[in-house]
């Protein structure tokens, strides 16, 4: 896969490793690759009896003229992610990879993107939401608030928005990564009944 990689002009190898693999992090460190992340899953059932945890939400659909100000958003609300962490990345082109993700799944490749606004103030953040092609299981992937809202209720908003969504279309788990250093996420996910599922770890190798 190395020789593979140098000779497609791969610059930067991703690694998705098992942390319980002492064979498999000596590996990774003999061939340079570093650890750059600790990827957390969560999961919760929201079949019966759970379905009371699905709350009614003031979150609404996103529209393409909320687009700008979501993609403004985006550029800063992930600087947990394992793309700022590693600086061999340039930050500006870790804060586009975010807003050109929040756009597209705007457009269409997200089965649903979730907004929440206060009178005037425009969209304070987002949330978006993928469903399985059998609709039994859902996945939630990019949350992001900005960060004069942080802390008051705005990610609460959402992740109600999205369970009442899922709950809606017939699914009956939803999973969601984030990242070991985003203890806030933890935090969110735990308070709405996500309970920790999966752990592995990140490795990077530049060429």
């Amino acid at each position: 896969m190395l020789e593979w990689s140098q000779a497609n002009s791969v610059r930067c190898l991703y690694l998705l490793a098992d942390p319980n693999s002492t064979q498999t992090a000596g590996l990774a460190h003999r061939l340079d690759f570093k650890f750059v992340d600790v990827r957390v899953q969560l999961s919760l059932e929201i079949g019966a009896p759970n379905a009371s945890k699905v709350q009614e939400s003031r979150a609404r659909t996103a529209r393409e003229p909320d687009i700008p100000a979501l993609q403004a958003i985006a550029r800063g609300a992930h600087q947990d992610s394992r793309f700022f962490f590693d600086t061999n990345f340039p930050r500006a082109r870790a804060e586009d990879l975010f807003a050109t993700w929040i756009a597209k799944d705007c457009a269409g490749r997200a089965d649903k993107v979730l907004t929440v606004e206060r009178g005037s103030s425009g969209p304070l953040g987002y949330i978006t939401c993928n469903l399985s092609k059998d609709s039994n299981t859902g996945r939630i992937g990019l949350v992001g608030v900005a960060s004069e809202f942080r802390g008051k209720g705005v990610g609460k908003t959402l992740i109600c928005g999205a369970l009442q969504w899922f709950w809606s279309v017939g699914a009956q788990k939803i999973a969601v990564v984030t990242q070991m250093r985003n203890v806030a996420a933890q935090r969110l996910y735990q308070r709405a009944g996500f309970r920790t599922e999966s752990v592995r770890v990140w490795y990077h190798r530049w060429f």
